[in-house]
């Protein structure tokens, strides 16, 4: 087999080879045969001719190409990084945007930001952009849960006009004083006072959900207190945005009234005929199996529909997106599923284009002087006391007590992705010129970033709990895992290792999901899923099992935190391999491993069942520890135990023999016999050995049986404890 690949690999490369050398020397002949040279010469006397192959970049759709890998690359590694420091991705990929605009890019390398961004492909950028858009107000509207927040309507609703009010009423006083040197050309005052009002109003809905997610806040009063107030003011401020801009382009309140009353007939036609239509699709049509193309391409008409029926009217085609995110069914499966289908593109690929598409636009060079640095400094405290002290003020109003309303008044003022669309509207309207477009775009990055930072610091006057006093438990023993069914997996392989003291341990499964971009709806559904089988197990066998669920792309960052807040005796884990490695213990493992302040046991499962026979690798040196393990495994004498050891004499291998207690077989000889390797359940084995002991047998991983890899933490071994 190897050797018919080399040959055809030969033969097909020395075909590429002919039909390159052999090319010129056709064209020559083809001419009359004038050049005489060797045929491979024309390759090396023609070499590369950079300006056409630029040429060629710079049309389409080189040049666009060329801008995707660019912008994709640029906005991963600085999400990445905003990420590293405690930062939603969104705010990283905002960033991006702004260094590949001429805020940075365009400063720092003036050229390359022409050739990378010429004035003809900018067009195309924002129309690709404002697709992007239109899916991610789809998805928006989608997260909405109507019904979620029936129970603290009252106060939510209060919450929310008050959170509203205030910063609307501070940007009508605001524009009184920058009107005539900020606004547009030919902009009435009305229009650019009702627009800068509505531009202080916006709360990012989509951002705050996923700041509740990861600070574990969404099974809290507060949590549930936010998202309720997000999703009502995110509503009203887009029913608002949408007067606005038809007062806007009437031209005068009185001029408006047919298309503000076109708009509420479009929102009553959505409700009261759309919506019961798609209730009924989504019960016929929940899962994939029944949603076929023409059911999704439906959904995608009605999403294009709605969206021109809004900008028809008078009102902006993003308003039109959201509304068909509203009236989707309230079936989970539907929703997942068309969130799936479109959430990969429109987020991955589309939306950078519109960071960069307002990084393009955004010019901080403009804010060039003493007075305009204190006017953006001026609009963000505005924008950020009256948000916050409005909803501040409602809170206490309504009954929340003081920590919870300065969480509550901080995750409102976030503002984030939701701010720069409406900016982007007005821009497009004419309403700002650039240097108040610009101050703005701060204004709604610096008011996202310092969201986090706020919660730290509400978090530093948190009040300690008073101590209380449990009964301590057999064993404390974590368990974390990523597939589902391995965690079923690894429930199983502890129960079995502590079973004479199950009935007393105290079981915690920790499953965390890489995707920090969750909405919380989803996030619900892969908890139930993730954590279905090992719950399965637990009831089964009348085990006390707690679950932990995390969204964060920094796994071990996490499970190392959650192993010092809940101080288990050791922690399970499965083998891991990093893309480039075929090393178990590589990807994570290798990062949680050194920094591990329990002992931490690693799982290559392989047909796992039921342990009747156990193989310990032993050197002697240091690795001890591995006797405690077996003893809680011998707990009934029923298993049996060979050991094999690594370089040591007889008399050594005697001695821990006899200290262990424990009546072990020594193995010799040769470790690869399939008949010895089928009649063993579990391989134990220190982590500091395991290289010497795979590389001294030559063992391959998949010959083996399920094997338990055992690293001792730092704070010592406490299973003798007990």
């Amino acid at each position: 087999m190897r050797k018919s690949n080399y040959f055809s690999t030969i033969i097909l490369l020395s075909s590429l080879a002919a039909i390159v050398l052999f090319s010129g020397y056709g064209q020559s002949f083809a001419i009359g045969g004038e050049s005489s040279d060797f045929p491979g010469n024309t390759i090396f006397k023609a070499g590369i001719d950079i300006k056409q192959f630029t040429n060629k970049l710079l049309h389409a759709p080189g040049i666009f190409i060329l801008q995707l890998i660019i912008i994709m690359i640029t906005a991963r590694i600085v999400g990445f990084l905003f990420q590293m420091i405690g930062q939603p991705m969104v705010i990283g990929e905002i960033v991006a945007g702004l260094i590949l605009g001429p805020s940075v890019l365009g400063a720092v390398a003036p050229q390359v930001s022409v050739f990378l961004f010429p004035e003809q492909s900018i067009d195309i950028l924002r129309q690709l952009s404002q697709l992007g858009l239109i899916f991610f107000m789809f998805i928006i509207g989608m997260e909405l849960d109507l019904q979620s927040f029936k129970s603290s309507a009252r106060k939510a609703i209060t919450i929310s006009i008050a959170s509203i009010a205030f910063p609307f009423i501070s940007g009508i006083v605001l524009a009184f004083f920058i009107f005539n040197d900020f606004s547009g050309q030919n902009v009435q005052f009305m229009s650019f006072a009702l627009f800068l009002g509505t531009t202080l109003c916006i709360t990012a809905f989509p951002i705050l959900a996923r700041i509740v997610q990861e600070r574990k806040l969404s099974q809290t009063p507060v949590g549930n207190m936010s998202i309720s107030v997000a999703a009502i003011g995110d509503v009203i401020g887009w029913c608002m945005l949408a007067v606005v801009i038809a007062i806007i382009r009437s031209g005068s309140i009185s001029n408006s009234i047919l298309t503000i009353g076109l708009c509420i007939l479009y929102i009553v036609s959505m409700f009261r005929f759309v919506k019961p239509f798609m209730y009924r699709m989504g019960k016929v049509y929940a899962s994939r199996e029944t949603m076929g193309k023409p059911i999704v391409a439906f959904v995608f008409l009605l999403i294009l529909i709605s969206t021109l029926i809004a900008e028809a009217i008078g009102i902006n085609a993003l308003f039109g997106a959201f509304m068909a995110g509203v009236i989707m069914p309230e079936n989970m499966n539907f929703k997942r599923v068309f969130t799936e289908k479109i959430e990969d593109v429109s987020l991955v690929i589309l939306l950078p284009l519109f960071f960069v598409a307002t990084g393009l636009r955004t010019e901080i060079g403009l804010i060039n002087s003493a007075s305009l640095w204190l006017l953006c400094l001026l609009i963000i405290l505005i924008a950020t006391l009256s948000k916050f002290g409005g909803t501040l003020l409602a809170s206490r109003y309504v009954g929340l007590n003081w920590r919870n309303s300065l969480i509550l008044s901080t995750l409102m003022n976030s503002r984030g992705l939701m701010e720069l669309i409406v900016l982007n509207i007005g821009y497009d309207l004419g309403l700002l010129g650039p240097e108040l477009f610009t101050m703005l775009v701060l204004m709604a990055l610096i008011t996202t970033f310092f969201t986090g930072p706020g919660l730290n610091l509400i978090n530093v006057f948190k009040p300690r709990k008073e101590s209380i006093t449990i009964r301590e438990k057999a064993y404390k023993i974590m368990i974390s895992f990523a597939n589902p069914k391995m965690g079923g997996t690894l429930l199983n392989l502890t129960h079995q290792l502590v079973s004479a003291k199950a009935c007393d341990t105290q079981f915690t499964a920790l499953h965390i999901s890489p995707r920090s971009d969750l909405s919380p709806d989803d996030a619900m559904i892969f908890e139930k899923e993730s954590f279905g089988p090992i719950r399965h197990y637990a009831e089964s066998k009348g085990l006390s099992l707690s679950t932990l669920y995390r969204n964060t792309s920094d796994i071990h960052g996490e499970i190392l935190n959650n192993c010092k807040l809940e101080k288990p005796d050791f922690l399970l884990l499965g083998s891991a391999r990093s893309v480039f490695s075929t090393d178990i213990l590589g990807g994570i493992l290798k990062r949680i491993i050194p920094e591990a302040n329990c002992d931490i046991l690693v799982f290559n499962e392989r047909n796992f069942s039921e342990i009747q026979s156990v193989l310990m690798v032993y050197s002697g040196k240091g690795d001890e520890y591995l006797f405690d393990y077996a003893k809680m495994l011998n707990h009934n004498n029923s298993r049996k135990f060979y050991i094999y050891h690594l370089g040591l004499e007889n008399k050594e291998l005697n001695d821990a023999f006899d200290n262990s207690g424990i009546p072990m077989v020594p193995v010799t000889g040769n470790l690869l016999q399939p008949a010895f390797l089928r009649s063993v359940d579990l391989v134990m084995v220190a982590e500091q050995n395991w290289k010497a002991f795979e590389e001294k047998n030559n063992l391959p991983i998949n010959h083996l049986p399920s094997l338990l890899i055992i690293h001792k933490g730092s704070n010592g071994n406490r299973i003798l404890n007990h």
